[in-house]
């Protein structure tokens, strides 16, 4: 039987691609989660300290202003480092591992790190651009964001810009979209549910009228968005495999490089001596 990180360079159903990124996961849960909590554990950390030292002075209207503001520069925090950081280092382990080849969580990482301002700059325009979309009556920002799915794959994969991964991105998945529509629906579908599981037995045994209380079920759901990030991140590699295998080949690629890397004395070795 194949274990979750053998390479398969094979066109997938929207079936087995689920299943796979379900096994790849289950064989890289570590990686993944300490990848993950590398990248959102410090961001949660620091608006934790914050929400629990607003808590004494609830009713101060400075207190309000300077938690709001304080929170809105956590977000950008987050748009701008955290979440490019921990897609970016997730998408090139995993697809490290795809491929069969090692990789550390310092490495993915120190990759994500490096590509940080074109995965900043890519997601920015990808949210400007479906943001627009759905000013346009919706439609036109429900098919960009699927054109723009595969963006983060197309800059640690390929190591394109901005402005061309963006338009790479659109190449594959066009005459796709409804393939991409249903995995992100299916994945986006069961982290609600696993995230709304959480949210309501949090409610349910927590005291909300006490600020402890109200802490602790926020760390629970940041908790549980670190468990549930890497699969979708992991769906998204694998469609991108996905239609290059069904596009460009890239199974008939990876072979032919797999044959150049047989050492020719081995070739040598097989030939009969006279």
């Amino acid at each position: 039987m194949d274990s979750p990180n053998t390479p398969r360079f094979e066109a997938m159903t929207t079936g087995v691609l689920l299943d796979r990124a379900f096994r790849l996961y289950g064989g890289n849960f570590s990686l993944m989660l300490g990848i993950t909590a590398a990248a959102y554990v410090p961001y949660y950390a620091a608006m934790l300290l914050i929400k629990a030292g607003a808590g004494g002075n609830a009713g101060s209207p400075g207190r309000t202003i300077a938690t709001i503001l304080s929170e809105v520069l956590f977000i950008i925090l987050w748009a701008s480092l955290a979440l490019p950081i921990a897609t970016g280092a997730g998408t090139y382990a995993i697809s490290e591992r795809y491929l069969g080849n090692e990789v550390t969580i310092g490495r993915a990482l120190n990759r994500a790190v490096k590509s940080l301002w074109t995965l900043s700059v890519a997601q920015f325009a990808v949210v400007l651009w479906v943001f627009l979309g759905f000013m346009l009556l919706i439609v036109p920002g429900i098919l960009w964001s699927l054109s723009y799915a595969l963006v983060v794959p197309v800059v640690l994969v390929e190591g394109r810009k901005a402005a061309p991964s963006l338009r790479r991105s659109c190449e594959l998945v066009k005459d796709n979209r409804w393939k991409v529509f249903a995995v992100l629906l299916i994945v986006s579908a069961l982290q609600w549910l696993l995230g709304f599981g959480v949210g309501s037995l949090s409610r349910l045994f927590l005291t909300l009228e006490s600020g402890s209380g109200s802490l602790m079920r926020w760390t629970l759901e940041n908790v549980t968005t670190i468990f549930l990030t890497p699969l979708g991140i992991i769906a998204d590699i694998l469609l991108y495999y996905d239609f290059r295998i069904r596009k460009e080949g890239f199974d008939l690629e990876m072979l032919s490089r797999a044959f150049e890397l047989v050492p020719q004395s081995t070739e040598a070795q097989a030939l009969p001596h006279f």
